[in-house]
């Protein structure tokens, strides 16, 4: 039973039954390409013009990701709230949770500049899965309820070898087999976060598409070879009924007035203001 009310089909049924069997989804034309410069634009901004990179953003290989504070990556600042409520994207996931009840979260931002270093294979990231399923429980429910989509806006044009995320097709069912199999299988490749044995392609696109991928989807990040700087931002969906909790209401007072004031009728549900 499906509870997506009277929302649009986004995806034809083709398209859904790809997604479940490759684990993955490009999204076309989630936003237009003057949006998609314009936070292509916002994120660059973020990097300080003397190139003093603060302590407590991430770089690696080319990836810059920035902190909004210590140990906060979410940046959900009035400028950045409508990338959590776009309303196409929101009906692609309602389609395949099969629910309009959902949360987004997460909010990071990805910033990957040119890397000429050739002694790497395509990849600057080992493979691995972000699934909000605790790692203390010994192995996943396999449900739609715990499913998690999640992935990234392309701010830019992402060419081969550009920095585009790297997936595995059918990853996701690799690693449903193999966990099933193992009556620890939540634990196994150090919880899923060091995959050595599969191998990846990259997902190109143009900007404004939305690399969608499932939850138990095998995905890392790449080198970029091309002088563009590859610019993204990352945002995660889930139920609310999420059995792990990830759906739940956020804390109270969360977010300030000029925060929720950006917030469309949608974005206030998506993100726990008001109840759905």
């Amino acid at each position: 039973m499906t509870d997506t009310i009277n929302l649009p089909q986004v995806l034809s049924d083709s398209e859904v039954e790809q997604f479940w069997e490759q684990g993955y989804f490009l999204v076309k034309g989630v936003f237009s390409k003057e949006e998609a410069e314009y936070y292509r634009n916002l994120i660059l901004g973020l990097i300080p013009p003397n190139l003093d990179i603060p302590e407590h953003w991430h770089v690696a290989s080319g990836r810059i990701k920035p902190h909004f504070t210590p140990g906060n990556h979410t940046y959900d600042s009035p400028d950045f709230i409508p990338l959590f409520q776009n309303e196409k994207l929101y009906a692609v996931v309602a389609q395949l949770l099969q629910s309009h009840r959902l949360r987004s979260f997460d909010g990071s931002i990805g910033i990957t500049v040119r890397n000429d270093d050739q002694r790497d294979n395509s990849r600057s990231q080992t493979l691995h899965i972000d699934a909000s399923v605790p790692t203390d429980l010994d192995n996943f429910l396999f449900t739609l309820k715990e499913v998690q989509l999640g992935g990234c806006f392309y701010f830019t044009d992402v060419q081969p070898d550009g920095g585009g995320i790297h997936v595995v097709p059918g990853g996701h069912r690799i690693v449903e087999s193999e966990s099933r199999a193992d009556p620890q299988g939540r634990h196994l490749h150090n919880d899923w976060k060091q995959i050595h044995h599969l191998q990846s392609v990259e997902v190109t696109g143009e900007a404004g598409d939305f690399a969608l991928l499932h939850h138990l989807m095998p995905h890392g990040a790449s080198h970029n070879r091309r002088p563009t700087a590859r610019v993204a931002q990352f945002l995660r969906y889930v139920r609310d009924d999420h059995p792990h909790g990830a759906g739940s209401k956020p804390a109270a007072g969360l977010y300030n007035e000029l925060q929720i004031a950006a917030m469309s009728d949608l974005g206030r549900k998506l993100l726990g203001v008001d109840p759905w």
